[in-house]
């Protein structure tokens, strides 16, 4: 069975605990180098939302952000990302629409039973929303109350040690993926999250456990598996932004000191940003969290 496609996303659009390896073949936190690296800059590969009780941010993590010149975010900081809501607004229609009555019965009711919101409550808060905004509301029972973020963490230290933060892309560009997505498929996504009872399940115990690993190359697998992935969602999502993030990194390590951080399904692949550097020239070497 293909993975949940959701929890697959917070490592797109987001800890080893072990003491005493000797020899470290990948990580969450890279190193990068070369001629034309004001070096150190680091990469590290984040997940959107965490449980408290799994959320880990070493001091020594916590150290280099404050130690560079430039925090790089898939999002330019918490103004960027306000400006999502509006985007995720329907420019006509009803969000319901989209949705045959049986699955409008499954999703009420489901949202009555797991999230405590009648029908009238859905129809009157989300009815103008696009369907993707379903997802997002999904997650509020799959990660607990107040999940910890890594990216509003990074962006806490940023702010008080008074270090610039800039984006790879804008809240516009990101939300554009989501919408070249068909309706269909977003309608889709929604209900096969609720056939496998949310996404509070095992699977987003054993995503965890795998980000929790640092293995960037499972974390790549994890998400080349997921339900309704394809060669048009890779690239969409993963393979294409990749590549156009690059020309801004590289003319960002040259100039200044940075901590660079994206979503870990990002680093790893054949087309993942890790690969992408050496092709360019650079040395990456995973550095122990």
């Amino acid at each position: 069975m293909k993975k949940n496609l959701f929890a697959a996303l917070t490592l797109i659009l987001t800890f080893n605990y072990s003491i005493g390896q000797d020899t470290l073949s990948s990580s969450l936190l890279w190193e990068i180098s070369g001629d034309k690296v004001q070096s150190p800059a680091y990469l590290f590969g984040s997940m959107h939302m965490m449980p408290k009780e799994d959320f880990y941010f070493p001091e020594s993590l916590s150290d280099k952000v404050k130690s560079s010149d430039v925090l790089v975010m898939e999002i330019g900081g918490i103004s960027e990302q306000m400006k999502g809501m509006q985007l995720m607004m329907l420019d006509s229609g009803n969000l319901y629409d989209y949705f045959t009555e049986p699955q409008l019965d499954t999703l009420f009711n489901y949202t009555e039973k797991h999230l405590d919101y009648t029908e009238d409550q859905m129809r009157a808060m989300f009815g103008k929303m696009k369907p993707f905004v379903l997802l997002q509301l999904f997650s509020k029972e799959s990660f607990g109350e107040n999940p910890e973020s890594y990216e509003l963490t990074l962006e806490k230290i940023a702010k008080e040690s008074e270090i610039e933060v800039k984006g790879l892309e804008t809240i516009e560009e990101q939300m554009g993926f989501i919408d070249n997505m068909s309706n269909e498929d977003q309608v889709e996504m929604i209900m096969s999250t609720m056939r496998e009872g949310g996404t509070d399940n095992n699977e987003i115990e054993k995503l965890i456990e795998i980000y929790k690993g640092q293995d960037i190359e499972k974390i790549h697998q994890y998400i080349t598996e997921s339900e309704l992935s394809s060669g048009k969602f890779e690239d969409n999502f993963l393979n294409n932004r990749n590549k156009d993030w690059i020309p801004s990194i590289r003319k960002i390590i040259k100039k200044k000191k940075a901590f660079i951080a994206v979503g870990a399904g990002h680093l790893g692949g054949p087309n993942g940003v890790l690969q992408l550097l050496r092709d360019a020239g650079y040395t990456v070497k995973p550095v122990k969290l």
